[in-house]
């Protein structure tokens, strides 16, 4: 995309927003990104793995409350890299060991596509 002879390294929205599929994949690799960085700051027997049902926080997670705090700053600041626009991780009840979705990196991922996907319908909008 060339705006005025300046190339944007970001993708368009609507290209990473296209399909419910895309924008999953893509909010995964930010995740696994995030996950990469936060790695680099943990003792190797702490360090998360990069699946969709590693367990975040609670029960079996990796993450204390620290590390959950780390991971959020990071996670936000490369999802408002990739897609955009800025993500508030910590709304909707993020730590209930039921419905919260920093339950598993796909509860998280999950989350993160409704928020995009509701982000860009609004825009569309407007």
């Amino acid at each position: 995309m060339t705006m005025q002879g300046v190339r944007s390294f970001a993708p368009p929205l609507t290209e990473s927003l296209g399909t419910g599929r895309s924008c999953f994949d893509g909010a995964m690799k930010v995740i696994y990104g995030s996950i990469d960085q936060l790695n680099l700051q943990l003792p190797q027997n702490k360090r998360i793995q990069q699946s969709p049902d590693t367990v975040l926080f609670g029960a079996g997670g990796r993450l204390d409350s620290l590390g959950l705090a780390n991971f959020i700053v990071i996670t936000e600041q490369k999802l408002e890299e990739h897609f955009g626009f800025s993500f508030d991780l910590t709304a909707d009840d993020p730590f209930s060991p039921t419905t919260g979705h920093f339950r598993t990196i796909q509860s998280l991922t999950m989350y993160v596509c409704e928020l995009a996907e509701k982000r860009m319908s609004e825009t569309q909008q407007h």
